[in-house]
């Protein structure tokens, strides 16, 4: 079975490789031991579905879900942030390559797919705008 933690890890440097901003596990990103300043990425871990072979069998397939959440302090800053989240995690080359590896030991991601994406949400009382965007990650393992 897929270690649920190998692919939060990869999704999250994916992100922050692909973003050039921070992004946090959960909860607000910290740099050098400080809240990071928006723009900034939250990720989150929703459903994981089994599909194929019992429990105890290593060849089955497994999907899962994740939320990006895309904090900015303006409209446009919030839109930037998530096409740069979008293009990592979804844009691939012009030879079909995955512009941003997702590497988790054993497993091989053969489909990434948007899920949901919501659209910017402002919060004026706490100047800041969030942006939701949900993906649907298919694994396979490898060899």
């Amino acid at each position: 079975m897929i270690e649920r933690r190998l692919v939060t890890q990869a999704l999250e440097l994916l992100i922050a490789t692909a973003t050039g901003k921070p992004c946090g596990t959960g909860a607000l990103p910290q740099v050098s031991g400080k809240p990071a300043e928006p723009p900034y990425s939250v990720l989150r871990s929703l459903t994981l579905t089994l599909d194929g072979a019992p429990l105890t069998d290593r060849n089955e397939d497994s999907t899962t879900y994740y939320q990006v959440d895309c904090v900015a302090r303006t409209h446009a800053q919030a839109e930037w942030l998530a096409d740069r989240v979008r293009r990592g995690v979804l844009g691939r080359d012009e030879h079909g390559t995955w512009l941003y590896a997702l590497t988790v030991p054993g497993w091989n991601c053969y489909a990434r797919e948007l899920d949901l994406d919501a659209g910017p949400e402002d919060d004026p009382a706490a100047v800041i705008v969030s942006y939701v965007i949900r993906f649907q990650l298919d694994w396979t393992p490898a060899g």
